[in-house]
């Protein structure tokens, strides 16, 4: 059943945009943050595994190696920053997005998770890619502690040679415990955000700037590191000494060694470099993102220019959870649902079709009647105005693709043909007689059991 309902969630539209979209917009920012960092990131593991303060670790590593010193293990860090937040990104959204429809299906009216099923989802996140990325982090520790190291690629088959599969996940327990850090970190990012859109009588679904995210990403991840530092502390010596203990021992051993104060050794320069490093990677994120909206944007408008010349209804589609015109998706293949109404208040009936309709594709299309065409068809004005109707189907996670604005009350065989449309589970059966060249049918024929006329 599980896996069923993936694969449902996974070909709900828009899904594919929202990874590649996570995809650029993590790689960019991490990278970019990463190398401008990296010199205070060697310090700081350095001081974590040798001990020393912060200028006596600066000082060693510039009389031995050098500047260059500092950029020691750069290529194996942008590797693990890139398989670590990148591949997070993803696995969030992901799981996200089903475990949110597994909510929506119970409550359809429930929008967004609360913050312990936030909290757990963005954890299982992280852990999952914790398993798959542990080697990539080990070795790129290894090779930034060491002065000595010849490369990732070296330190790899080195490890690898030498201790196998278990040394390459050594320090696994650990990261999946504190898989709780980030968790904690991008739950409260969330709820600063809502909280701060609150404060500014805004959308919850609003873009924040750039300099806001830096700040909540800051104050965030301050939280997050303070409370979690000492496991921190741990599994860097456990993955850089190649010893055999586990998190409890290497612990007390640290407290043996130093005292209570060995366990936040080093936490100034962490929290320093770890809540830059993410402050500089949320915000550069943002911008990013805000960036791929407006090219996006401006593609749609081009391709609505592009519309005008191969017929009126192309002109009146507009994106909702996908960039992709449903009639580029039926070119490479994809099968387009269409279903119109008015869809006033968009009640939980409604809500049920919508997501049923968008299971029966790989497109849904959803078509929205103007004042003017529902006053025509039934003789009176429908209870709430376009605009709204309008912005409500924008705003909820229906597994729409697409909006057709102004559509007409009949579906004629001359829509079904512009927009690709290859199933219409909307209006009655003479809707279906009327496009007969396509295979269009009505919800009852589809299955679905209900009269699919979704009006008002």
């Amino acid at each position: 059943v599980s896996w069923h309902l993936l694969a449902a969630c996974m070909a709900t539209a828009g899904l594919l945009d929202k990874v590649w979209r996570e995809v650029r917009s993590g790689l960019v920012s991490s990278v970019g943050a990463e190398a401008i960092l990296f010199p205070l990131d060697t310090v700081k593991l350095r001081q974590q595994v040798f001990g020393g303060t912060v200028l006596q670790v600066l000082q060693r590593s510039l009389k031995e190696q050098g500047v260059r010193g500092l950029y020691q293990g750069l290529i194996g860090r942008l590797i693990q920053t890139i398989t670590s937040n990148v591949g997070f990104f993803v696995w969030q959204t992901l799981f996200f997005q089903f475990s949110l429809r597994q909510l929506q299906l119970r409550a359809p009216l429930q929008e967004k998770l609360g913050t312990v099923a936030s909290l757990v989802v963005n954890m299982l996140a992280q852990q999952f890619n914790r398993i798959l990325t542990t080697p990539v982090d080990v070795v790129a520790n290894v090779n930034q502690a060491d002065p000595a190291s010849k490369g990732f690629i070296h330190t790899f088959l080195r490890i690898a040679r030498t201790g196998g599969v278990r040394d390459l996940w050594r320090g696994l327990p650990v990261s999946l415990l504190l898989s709780l850090n980030p968790a904690l970190m991008f739950t409260l990012v969330g709820k600063l955000s809502d909280f701060l859109h609150s404060l500014r009588n805004e959308s919850p679904d609003a873009p924040l700037k750039a300099a806001d995210m830096f700040w909540i990403s800051g104050v965030s991840k301050a939280v997050a590191t303070i409370l979690t530092y000492p496991l921190i502390r741990a599994k860097a010596v456990i993955q850089t000494s190649g010893a055999g203990q586990g998190l409890w021992a290497m612990l007390v051993d640290i407290v043996k060694k130093d005292g209570v104060a060995g366990l936040y050794q080093g936490v100034w320069i962490m929290s320093y470099k770890t809540i830059l490093f993410n402050s500089l990677m949320m915000a550069l994120k943002q911008k990013v993102s805000l960036l791929l909206d407006k090219a996006d944007k401006a593609r749609w408008q081009r391709r609505m220019i592009e519309g005008r010349c191969e017929g009126e209804w192309r002109q009146k589609v507009a994106p909702c959870s996908s960039c992709e015109m449903p009639w580029e998706a039926a070119a490479r293949g994809a099968k387009i649902v269409y279903v119109d109404g008015s869809w006033s208040f968009l009640h939980a009936a409604q809500e049920h079709f919508l997501r049923e309709a968008a299971q029966r594709g790989e497109h849904l299309v959803v078509g929205v009647h103007s004042d003017e065409c529902h006053h025509a068809a039934v003789g009176s004005w429908p209870s709430e105005c376009f605009a709204a109707r309008l912005e409500r189907l924008q705003q909820r996670s229906l597994g729409i693709a697409t909006i057709l604005q102004h559509a007409p009350w009949e579906v004629t065989e001359e829509l079904v043909v512009q927009l690709g449309v290859s199933k219409v589970l909307s209006g009655s059966v003479t809707k279906a007689e009327d496009c007969r060249p396509r295979d269009v049918s009505s919800p009852r024929i589809a299955g679905l059991g209900v009269n699919g006329s979704s009006r008002e």
